[in-house]
C-alpha cells in the first residue's frame, strides 16, 4: 500500500511540473497573419475569397455546368 501511494504521489507531482513548465512555455499570445501571409500558405480548395484576383467578396463558390458541344457529345459516348 506505501508503494502505490508513493507512485500516486510522484505521479502528481511530475504532472504539475510538467503543466507549470508547460504554461511557462506558451505564453498565450496569438500572432494574426496578414493577408499576404494567410494567401500564401492556403491550399485549395479552402482559398479565402480575399486571395482570388478579381474573385466576389463572399465565401460561397459557383460550379457552372455550361457544356459545349463538345463536352455533351463526350458525356453521350460515355453513358451509352
Amino acid at each position: 500500500m506505501n508503494t502505490i501511494r508513493k507512485v500516486l504521489i510522484a505521479t502528481a507531482f511530475s504532472a504539475s511540473v510538467a503543466g507549470a513548465l508547460t504554461g511557462a512555455a506558451l505564453s498565450g499570445e496569438t500572432q494574426e497573419l496578414d493577408n499576404a501571409a494567410a494567401c500564401a500558405t492556403a491550399h485549395w480548395p479552402m482559398i479565402p475569397a480575399e486571395c482570388i484576383e478579381g474573385g466576389p467578396d463572399r465565401d460561397v463558390r459557383f460550379a457552372t455546368a455550361n457544356l459545349g458541344n463538345a463536352m455533351q457529345e463526350r458525356f453521350e459516348i460515355a453513358f451509352q
